[in-house]
Formats: C-alpha cells, structure tokens, sequence
C-alpha cells in the first residue's frame, strides 16, 4: 500500500479504537451504557515524534540509521521525522555504519532489524544504530549492530 504523503500514511496507523468523533459517545446495549469521556477524546489526539540525526554520538558507537517502515507501512527514506500516535508501533530500521573495523561484502551483512517503540504523548526519540564492536564478525547474523533510542526530550505534539 503507497501513499502520497506521510500524514496520510500515519494516518491509517492510527487504531480505530483511539477515533473518537464526539466528546462523549453512548453506545447502548442491552441494560449497559459505555461512555467515553474527554480525556480518551484527548489522548487519541497525542502523538510523540520519532527523529533521525545525521550527526548521532559516535563517542557512544551510535551511528545514522533509517527507517524503512512503521508498522508495515513502508516510508520515505528522505524523512528524518516521522510524527506517530501513543502506543506502540513496530519499526523497521537500517543501520549506515561508517567503521573502519566493519569490514563487509555485498549482501553479507544483515543491516536491518526491528524495534517495537512505546510512544508516549509530547515526547521526541532520536533512534540509531550502535555499533557493537566485539561482535564485529558477526554480520550474516546482525549481531554488529542494533537500534537504540539515544536520546528522549519533552515536545509539543498534537495529531490533527
């Protein structure tokens, strides 16, 4: 599925469950009333934002990474931001490490992995790839590397 914009792509992501059209919505069953109150109206409308640096500590082994997709829904490789409903979501990440000790060759190295992030409301992660020196040999398996968040910070954020 492709889409022509990101907003629109993240969009979907968002469960169903977390919509809500009203303030307070009735659903009546038999002898039960469900209500959902304004603090779920407000919490479907919170989102955290998940950055990519180009210039990651490289002192700490954390190099550039991209994502690839969110979800199962494949993304931009230009994007360095992706705004994302709280929760968790499941992204595909590739590792750019620059090692002069990495020594690979073509289609050896298995350079993408998978992180299940919990995003929290008004917070920005900054994910990347960490190096993982003693395990430098080991590029059939991807054990070099892995995706790590290195940095949290506080940030406005709203979903439309």
């Amino acid at each position: 599925m492709k889409f022509k914009s990101l907003t629109i792509a993240l969009l979907t992501l968002i469960p169903m469950s977390q919509v809500v059209a009203e303030t307070t919505a009735t659903k009546k069953s038999t002898n039960t009333t469900a209500t959902v109150s304004k603090n779920a109206t407000a919490n479907a409308n919170r989102c955290g934002v998940v950055i990519l640096s180009k210039k990651p500590p490289k002192t700490k082994s954390i190099h550039f990474a991209s994502i690839n997709s969110i979800d199962g829904v494949t993304v931009s490789s230009r994007s360095r931001a992706f705004t994302l409903s709280e929760g968790k979501h499941v992204v595909k990440v590739i590792e750019n490490i620059r090692e002069n000790s990495l020594t690979r060759r073509r289609g050896e190295a298995k350079n993408y992995k998978f992180i299940e992030l919990n995003i929290q409301g008004n917070k920005k992660y900054a994910l990347g790839a960490k190096y993982i020196r003693k395990n430098r040999s080991k590029l059939s398996t991807g054990e070099y590397w892995e995706p790590v968040v290195w940095k949290e910070e506080n940030v406005e954020c709203k979903l439309n």
